[in-house]
């Protein structure tokens, strides 16, 4: 009888704690911000940090409050900013506006110092020591972050072209269409 209750005794205290958890997370929940929680939503949640901030959950605090623009998220673009500023109930300044941007190393400024890479948190920067470095433009979410640490200055931001917008539209058949 001993031996049974002594097996016993942790899966039940197991328990009893886990009760109690469970209902302390039901009274002594604190209450998040809605606006937060659907800006959050609307955010594309890659926290690639070309807002200024570490996170799409921190960049969704400042905007709530006031602290940043609707239109800081690069990667949402004018479509995301304009939803945000609805949901807000404020209009966008005209201008405001950046799109999304991706790395670029200049080739003659690249000494192989290797602190590019080492600094970018998304892998996007590829080489060896005392080689020359390039970028995936596909995993670079231009964060900025190899921009501040490169001694030389050969590595810059410029617009993605995967969101450039086209010049002229193709036609089926090759010819124009008025």
């Amino acid at each position: 009888m001993m031996l049974l209750l002594s097996l016993l005794a942790v899966p039940l205290v197991a328990g009893a704690i886990g009760y109690a958890l469970g209902l302390a997370a039901l009274y002594l929940k604190v209450e998040a911000n809605p606006v937060v929680e659907q800006i959050t939503a609307l955010l594309p949640n890659g926290q690639c940090g070309q807002c200024g901030f570490p996170g799409c959950g921190q960049a969704a605090q400042a905007i709530a409050d006031g602290s940043a623009s609707p239109a800081c998220c690069p990667p949402g673009g004018q479509a995301l900013a304009e939803k945000i500023a609805a949901l807000l109930g404020v209009s966008l300044s005209a201008g405001s506006q950046r799109g999304p941007v991706v790395a670029a190393i200049d080739m003659s400024e690249c000494d192989g110092c290797g602190r590019c890479f080492k600094k970018c948190p998304f892998d996007a920067i590829v080489g060896a020591p005392r080689q020359l470095h390039g970028v995936i433009a596909d995993a670079c979410t231009g964060c900025g972050l190899c921009t501040a640490v490169c001694p030389h200055g050969g590595i810059s931001l410029y617009p993605d072209p995967q969101f450039a917008v086209p010049l002229l539209k193709p036609t089926l058949g090759g010819a124009r269409h008025a």
